[in-house]
């Protein structure tokens, strides 16, 4: 039975139960659900395998006989089955979300297949057709990680000169921000990734599926089950680790191949993309890219595939936002070339390259600068003395936003194993998390406004790697994430709420107990300073050097013994 026939029945159907209340609304709603069956029968991702693949460079290529059609955001129920009609191919996918159909056309050369895009892009209901990029899309951590010493475990805290197993979560202040446990809303996290084991201690409960058919195809990973415990691991379980934001539910969609698949396709984590946005995830992390896939040489097909990446993304992109979705994507930065060497991070694919190819955006009220305001890239770090310097793998130059701990990072591992991995894959998850926790604190902000508050809080630097192999990436510095302040900033941006600073304490934790009985807690640094953001109210002050009420309605400067 061809996809025009099942399209017409559903409508026939849709006109019989509608009687004479006919509604072209629902027509539409009939014929999007008519696709999804298709779809549903069929898991053409899985039919994009390696013998699907025509490779036109070492690491670039296409899917054979395949069209990403997307439809203009005007276009009606009637132009989009005419279009569909016309192309003389199947439609073996869709995603209302960003108003994509994936087409399977007759068999055809390059040529043939631009051709044909050609003649789909002069209908008027077509926003744009490309053929479906595939690369080596990549996991970017580093393989064969050589940190196997689990002695340099700790158990103590210390912020000022992190160190052991939890030394990402000291380096980005976390417990600073957990201080704030009681004002946090639910938030919904979007990952997609390699497969997670949704039975690991530290995240059952935590992760569900946009669909049963998504539950079905995660496989368990180590990448992905590390990258979500980064995330939102169960806290005071009393074993392994804290994911950064713990109210959260992580909307998880395995974006990776079969066993064996060399070549993915862009498709794969477009649909991942949309079903989590379509779920409610409001931060999307993406630790994937192709840099590590980019050989050392020049290849005239990579500026091909960017470009299409740039246009496919940004449209993909616009037409969520343009339908109210609300989000933020961040992804990471890549892990440098083949050999390692960190390279300009505008190479690493998917969002990467909006800011230096361009975009796509023929969406009233949607511009350049409204996607770039909702990305954030991010670089990898590790400590250094006392301060914090950038992997010498992690890609750099004007794309990346903000850097993360990278190096040494300990989380989950499938059957509900624990360990450590390297590379921008870890510290994208932390930028993840933070943000996350700063719009569970003040739900009312915009992706932008989340964006600017994370990357702008900040107190630490991450210093370019003294290894440049190349010279003209594009190395630079790059503020680390701080998690306290970006929520200290979000709290304050809300209002009704006061920075209290204390100083000459003795180096305890103080705890605030408003009139409700909440408490907050919170750390003085080796100096004996303190500096929070409570709500307005009154509150009883506990520590060695404090036991007294204290009325907040604005900043206050408490100096003890002064």
């Amino acid at each position: 039975m061809s996809n025009l026939f099942k399209i017409i029945m559903a409508v026939v159907t849709a006109f019989s139960g509608l009687g004479s209340h006919i509604s072209f609304a629902a027509i539409e709603e009939t014929f999007t659900d008519s696709l999804s069956l298709v779809i549903s029968r069929s898991d053409f991702l899985e039919d994009m395998g390696n013998e699907s693949v025509v490779a036109v460079d070492e690491n670039y290529g296409y899917v054979q006989n395949t069209v990403l059609l997307f439809f203009a955001e005007d276009a009606g129920f009637f132009r989009k089955l005419n279009v569909l009609h016309e192309t003389g191919g199947i439609t073996v996918g869709s995603l209302p979300e960003m108003n994509l159909c994936v087409i399977k056309t007759p068999r055809m050369s390059f040529d043939e297949l631009n051709a044909y895009c050609e003649t789909m892009m002069e209908h008027d209901a077509v926003a744009l057709a490309t053929i479906c990029p595939v690369h080596k899309l990549e996991e970017q951590y580093t393989p064969n990680d050589p940190f196997t010493d689990y002695d340099w475990y700790t158990e103590e805290w210390n912020e000022w000169s992190p160190y052991g197993n939890n030394w990402w979560l000291e380096a980005i202040d976390a417990r600073g921000a957990w201080g704030y446990d009681s004002l946090y809303e639910h938030i919904d996290i979007g990952v997609v990734d390699g497969g997670f084991d949704t039975e690991h201690d530290e995240l059952k409960g935590k992760i569900t599926f946009p669909s049963r058919s998504e539950e079905l195809r995660n496989r368990s990973n180590s990448h992905g089950s590390h990258v979500a415990g980064i995330i939102s691991a169960k806290a005071d379980n009393g074993v392994g680790i804290s994911g950064i934001c713990q109210d959260a539910e992580l909307i998880c969609v395995d974006w990776t191949p079969s066993d064996g698949q060399l070549w993915i396709p862009d498709a794969a984590v477009l649909f991942g993309i949309g079903k989590v946005v379509k779920a409610g995830a409001k931060v999307v992390n993406l630790s994937v890219g192709i840099s590590n896939s980019i050989s050392s040489g020049d290849s005239r097909f990579i500026s091909i595939v960017n470009f299409f990446d740039a246009m496919i993304y940004s449209y993909s992109m616009g037409s969520l936002l343009s339908k109210g979705y609300e989000f933020i994507i961040v992804q990471s930065a890549g892990n440098g070339n083949e050999d390692g060497y960190a390279v300009s991070a505008s190479q690493n694919g998917l969002f990467t390259g909006l800011k230096d190819y361009g975009t796509f955006l023929p969406f009233a009220g949607v511009d350049k600068q409204d996607l770039l305001d909702r990305i954030i890239i991010v670089g990898s770090a590790g400590v250094e003395g006392r301060g914090y310097v950038q992997s010498s793998s992690s890609n750099v130059g004007d794309v990346v936003d903000i850097c993360a701990p990278g190096v040494m990072v300990y989380s989950c591992y499938p059957d509900n194993d624990y360990g450590m991995k390297s590379g921008t894959s870890m510290a994208a998850p932390m930028v993840t998390g933070v943000a996350s926790l700063v719009w569970a604190v003040n739900p009312d902000l915009t992706a932008p406004e989340v964006k600017k508050i994370v990357c702008e809080n900040t107190k630490d630097v991450a210093e370019p790697s003294p290894d440049k192999y190349f010279a003209d990436a594009g190395h630079q510095s790059y503020p680390m994430v701080n998690a306290k302040l970006a929520v200290e900033a979000a709290l304050m941006k809300k209002g009704g709420s006061a920075r209290v600073s204390f100083s000459g304490c003795s180096k305890e934790n103080v705890t605030f107990t408003d009139d409700s009985g909440t408490e907050y807690v919170f750390e003085t640094d080796e100096l004996g300073r303190l500096s929070c953001v409570l709500p307005f109210g009154t509150y009883t002050v506990v520590s060695q050097d404090i036991g007294e009420s204290l009325e907040i309605n604005e900043d206050i400067n408490i100096k003890i013994g002064g």
